[in-house]
């Protein structure tokens, strides 16, 4: 009996094709392979690192933001903080520390240089970018930051909404869409998003009796029975 190997083109690539007298077996030349998952060595850093500071998209910006509300709090205290009331000559400096413009002056004597501060080395480092001609990201990074009001519009318009068509359905209807907004629009996503709206409302509403606002107006439209139903429970 003779054993003979062969390979045709019907077979795929790491296939053989063994012959014998007892039939044709098909073997894979890959036996003993398997699977092998790769896991990537661990990027070692120093501790010092993970309080680096580095300065991004739109510092000069930001930082002249923070300036201007550092000024401004130290402009406002004269006239907010107590300062006009105070009394320093009669008061040992104990009860002095207890006075309501202590702790003001003392944010605003470490806010405000830290902010000057800032603002000048974020300046310095804008003009030293400059010179180099790397490009100016910031309008870029004030968009981001636009961009995020359309989201603080929709929650205003759901909280205006409890008071006409009530927290259930605003509820309900306001995580549909944020849902279908951040790109899951699948029917199994907007299902997940009314069972988990659902259910918040009747953790909130229904079991932990959460006030929300009781004259609305959809629920004044439906028959008496059914309106304190919805106002006591949804």
């Amino acid at each position: 009996m003779t054993d003979f190997r062969s390979t045709t083109s019907n077979t795929d690539p790491g296939q053989t094709l063994r012959s014998s007298s007892a039939g044709v077996v098909l073997r894979s030349t890959n036996e003993g392979v398997g699977f092998k998952s790769f896991i990537p060595a661990e990027r070692r850093f120093n501790v010092a690192d993970l309080f680096k500071f580095t300065r991004g998209r739109a510092d000069l910006l930001f930082s002249a933001l923070f300036l201007a509300a550092a000024v401004f709090l130290a402009v406002s205290f004269f006239g907010e903080s107590g300062w006009e009331d105070r009394d320093l000559p009669q008061k040992r400096f104990g009860k002095v520390l207890k006075q309501p413009w202590i702790g003001p002056l003392i944010a605003i004597v470490v806010l405000l240089p830290a902010a000057v501060l800032n603002f000048a080395l974020s300046w310095r480092r804008a003009m030293l970018d400059r010179r180099k001609h790397k490009p100016n990201k910031t309008r870029y990074e004030v968009i981001q930051w636009v961009r995020a009001l359309e989201f603080i519009a929709y929650f205003i318009v759901y909280t205006r909404s409890i008071e006409i068509i009530g927290y259930l359905f605003a509820t309900m209807i306001f995580a549909t869409l944020m849902v279908y907004r951040l790109g899951y629009r699948s029917v199994r996503w907007v299902g997940i998003a009314l069972a988990a709206s659902f259910v918040s409302v009747l953790f909130f509403r229904t079991i932990l009796k959460i006030k929300t606002p009781v004259n609305i107006w959809l629920y004044n439209q439906l028959p008496a029975d059914l309106e304190r139903f919805m106002k006591v429970y949804f």
